[in-house]
């Protein structure tokens, strides 16, 4: 069944209360959107319940329906029911079937999606959350040539992450790329983590003229104004997170990998036993979902660790080290051991300083200043993960976008790759003896979403600017 089908009740049939209906005959209009949101799972069992009804009732196993909302019904009618019923589970589970990715249980066309990929590629994808199917824009046209605008509908702008992403876009992407003639300007929305909000500006940016729409760390909540843009012909890129809607190319480093290796070395850190506090980011937000999605899989490897507790720190250094400042003050507890989430863990190192107590083993991303504390402590149990490198992410989508706009078609859904680790060494090779704890800028990867990389993932591949565009911090020469 058509995902995007609507169904309208043309003749219901009366149940014994007022509020409730029965469907009688059905009309699907597949224009229309149907989107199921928090009332998908009821549809379900709801609809489960009813097969299993008229099953029971048709077989005459029972003397009367066990659910209040039936009463006693003809056969017919009971028949017409399991139809109405199969057919709400078939388009709930298709509401749901882009959100399969690459792990056991995928489907075929996740998998055809994946063979287009070289066999080195796919490795990335090992335990992937994200859609991996064929991407629906392979033959994809723009509307108008060169060049384009584009609307990006930012969800936040609080955060170090943010700033370092929103930094490169504004002063070395859209310049580089307008230079070129292929970017004409880009129109920036705020929407302070409110879907509804975020869903409004996008549909605006869309009805305004912009002929691609950019999104970071989104979440399924996003759907409907994805595929609202996906139908007046305007592609959606996903940085740093995805959508499960078929209209938007994602791009992202594989999390549930960064959040499995994280966990993983604070376990060993631990040896294997005690307690572990986990600072979460923005639950809900895919990407801080995946992360956690592969710290928890991890841990299933060490039954002896306890997770105490999990805080959201927001990706916020000031906010982490508030709610971490508040769970010890609750938990006297001793804590071996902290996996966090990067863009707020200065916040978090923060706190357990000043609360007394020992920094226990704990993970690092890019920010500066973790990363300096490390190089003035080193027997400090840490290691540097750079899951989400904002520049470098940032760059990757902006090529992502012109190559859509050029026809290049992309091959799959999502595009993702490993994360990147650093050890005390190299920290201390990219880290200034002059550094400041404080500095909540990033440590950029010298390679990450690079041109080369890039033209795995499309049928026509060609690097729009003919380089690769440098990313301050991150060592590279474009």
């Amino acid at each position: 069944m058509d995902p995007t089908a609507r169904i309208t009740i043309i003749s219901p049939l009366k149940t014994d209360t007022d509020d409730r209906v029965l469907p009688g005959r059905l009309r699907f209009h597949p224009p229309l959107p149907l989107t199921f949101g928090q009332s998908a799972s009821t549809h379900a069992a709801r609809a489960q319940k009813l097969i299993a009804a008229s099953r029971t009732l048709s077989t005459g196993q029972m003397q009367a329906p066990p659910m209040k909302e039936l009463t006693l019904l003809k056969r017919t009618q009971l028949a017409l029911l399991a139809v109405l019923a199969a057919l709400v589970l078939a388009a709930a589970g298709c509401a749901g079937s882009n959100q399969n990715g690459a792990g056991s249980g995928t489907p075929k066309s996740s998998q055809q999606g994946l063979k287009s990929l070289p066999s080195d590629i796919r490795a990335a994808y090992t335990d992937f959350d994200g859609p991996t199917g064929s991407s629906p824009f392979a033959n994809f046209k723009p509307k108008q040539s060169p060049p384009w605008t584009i609307g990006y509908a930012s969800s936040y702008a609080g955060n170090t992450w943010r700033s370092g992403s929103l930094n490169q876009l504004q002063n070395v992407l859209v310049p580089a790329y307008k230079k070129a003639g292929l970017v004409d300007k880009m129109i920036v929305t705020q929407s302070n983590l409110n879907d509804s909000t975020q869903i409004q500006q996008i549909r605006q940016l869309v009805n305004q003229g912009a002929d691609i729409i950019l999104l970071c760390c989104s979440s399924a909540a996003i759907n409907p104004a994805v595929t609202y843009a996906q139908a007046r012909g305007v592609p959606v890129v996903t940085f740093s997170g995805y959508t499960s809607a078929e209209g938007s190319v994602n791009v992202y480093g594989n999390y549930v990998q960064g959040g499995a290796a994280m966990a993983d070395f604070v376990a060993k850190q631990m040896g294997g036993k005690g307690n572990m506090l986990l600072v979460t980011g923005i639950p809900g937000a895919a990407s801080s979902d995946s992360v956690d999605r592969g710290v928890k899989k991890a841990l299933k490897k060490y039954p002896n660790i306890k997770l105490v507790g999990t805080v959201a720190g927001q990706w916020t250094d000031q906010i982490a080290k508030t709610e971490v400042l508040k769970f010890l003050s609750t938990h006297p507890q001793k804590i071996d051991g902290i996996v966090t989430h990067s863009a707020q863990e200065i916040g978090v190192m923060q706190a357990v300083l000043e609360s007394g107590r020992k920094l226990p083993p704990m993970t690092i991303g890019g920010e500066k200043g973790a990363a300096c504390y490390w190089t003035k402590h080193p027997e400090w149990k840490t290691r540097l993960f750079n899951v989400w490198p904002p520049g470098s992410e940032a760059t990757g989508a902006m090529s992502i976008m012109v190559r859509i706009l050029q026809g290049q078609g992309p091959k799959v859904q999502s595009i993702t790759r490993n994360l990147t680790e650093y050890g005390i060494d190299e920290v201390r090779a990219i880290t200034p003896k002059g550094c400041d704890v404080n500095d909540a800028t990033w440590i950029e990867p010298k390679d990450w979403f690079t041109e080369k990389y890039l033209d795995n993932f499309f049928l026509r591949p060609k690097a729009p600017l003919g380089k690769d565009i440098a990313v301050p911090g991150s060592g590279s020469t474009g």
